[in-house]
């Protein structure tokens, strides 16, 4: 028994000396491993892909093409309608990406828990075709080794007709009735759990940027602090930039990502750059848009 409880006190101690991640930090790590997982599978995708446009139904008579697929219409969406390293301010030397069929559309999941709440649930657009990325850099921080890490990630979808007006309608009903979105969680503090309150806020901070229809959204939280102490629980995140660019039936969302170790200078995408970027992001879409540019 004394062997058990000596275990146990070794691993209590242990546990204290564990830095748990702060939520961001977790997010921002599933995405980067979400990508590397998905770059092993793209190969199969496309294969999956091949096959099922040459796919033969039960009755013997060839499966028809998706919607719009015919008639000069472009159905999937090629490479080449994604940004590349050289477009991208920041030095990036690695490029992650995969595809995907029948994809939800993905441009901030926290505004759309609050959406939901405030009673706008309304389906989720599903897109027809999809292809992302990920491009990755290397930082030096002051007095460390340099790091690896994602600086942009970049979703294409392509949506049937009316679908992606559709989704710049919701995000502006979204935005409007999340303005103050007020949320409790419960965090670990240096006392132990405790109850916080913090406050997200949305705005567009540009509109009408380039392409068919384009947004700068800007995601902000304010400070989580022990109500006890008023001391700070955790440090919050950078206000989060996402631009949306619609192009005939395609969209794209660009998040650039927020450096999150110490002494790394902060991320260099100024909104100018993010500006310039949305321009450069519809131009590289107008080709393999319906219609094209």
């Amino acid at each position: 028994m004394r062997d058990d409880a000596t275990f146990v006190e070794l691993l209590q101690r242990d546990l204290r000396e564990v830095r748990w991640p702060e939520p961001v930090e977790i997010r921002t790590i599933a995405r980067r491993r979400s990508r590397r997982t998905a770059v092993a599978a793209a190969a199969a995708v496309l294969a999956v892909a091949s096959v099922s446009a040459v796919a033969v139904g039960r009755g013997g008579a060839p499966t028809p093409p998706p919607a719009g697929a015919g008639a000069g219409g472009r159905a999937e969406i090629p490479a080449e309608a994604l940004l590349t390293p050289a477009d991208v301010p920041e030095k990036t030397d690695e490029r992650l990406g995969d595809t995907g069929l029948g994809e939800p559309v993905r441009v901030d999941d926290v505004l759309r828990a609050c959406a939901q709440e405030q009673g706008l649930s309304g389906d989720q657009a599903v897109s027809r075709y999809s292809r992302s990325q990920t491009l990755i850099g290397s930082t030096e921080p002051t007095g460390s080794a340099p790091y690896r890490r994602p600086v942009i990630t970049q979703d294409v979808y392509r949506l049937e007709p009316g679908a992606a007006r559709r989704l710049f309608a919701d995000l502006d009903r979204s935005v409007a009735a999340c303005a103050g979105w007020r949320q409790t969680n419960r965090l670990q503090g240096d006392q132990g759990m405790v109850d916080t309150t913090v406050v997200h806020q949305w705005r567009t901070a540009a509109i009408a940027l380039a392409g068919d229809q384009a947004i700068l959204l800007r995601h902000s939280m304010s400070v989580a602090v022990d109500p006890a102490t008023g001391e700070p629980v955790v440090i919050p995140p950078r206000p989060e930039d996402r631009l949306v660019v619609r192009v005939g039936d395609l969209v794209t969302v660009l998040v650039p990502e927020d450096p999150l170790q110490p002494g790394v200078p902060g991320n260099t995408m100024t909104e100018a750059r993010l500006l310039d970027l949305a321009r450069v992001a519809a131009g590289r879409m107008c080709a393999a848009a319906n219609p094209g540019c």
